[in-house]
């Protein structure tokens, strides 16, 4: 547990993950609080920035993101990504649901998500050839997504 946040805090947390959609009156039934003390932690899970909104969990597979693959790009020996210019050219790509400068041998790891492998192989050879800096690229096709969690809790 953070110093903010408490068991409460958590099972509220868990609650939403497990049904967004979940009225207070529900949450307030399954936690046995007062719908007043929900919308208080809510609010306060908020403020703190421990809870940045409700969004839909959606299914990739029936939005045309059929097909996953982590793309791990590399500046090579000696060369320094610009961390700026990098992030605008990585926001401009289709496809990307997920970036993030990475330690170890590659330097960002993509999440992509595309209808096929036509425009898989589009996003590997046209869209990421735009990128400058880069001096390599490690694909890995995902064939099954085991676990696939919004977010953790601590311990979990």
């Amino acid at each position: 547990m953070s110093d903010t946040t408490d068991a409460v805090d958590h099972a509220l947390l868990a609650a939403l993950r497990d049904d967004g959609r979940r009225s207070i009156t529900a949450l307030a039934e399954h936690l046995h609080l007062s719908r007043s003390a929900i919308h208080a932690r809510l609010d306060r899970l908020e403020e703190i920035g421990a809870l940045k909104g409700f969004a839909p969990v959606v299914d990739p597979a029936k939005l045309g993101g059929a097909i996953a693959a982590f793309v791990l790009l590399s500046a090579g020996p000696g060369s320094r990504l610009e961390l700026e210019p990098l992030r605008e050219q990585l926001l401009a790509l289709p496809h990307v649901e997920y970036a993030a400068l990475v330690t170890g041998e590659a330097d960002v790891l993509l999440l992509i998500r595309a209808e096929g492998l036509d425009e898989l192989r589009s996003f590997l050879l046209e869209d990421l050839r735009r990128v400058t800096g880069l001096r390599g690229t490690l694909t890995l096709l995902v064939l099954d997504e085991v676990i696939r969690r919004p977010f953790l809790l601590p311990g979990e």
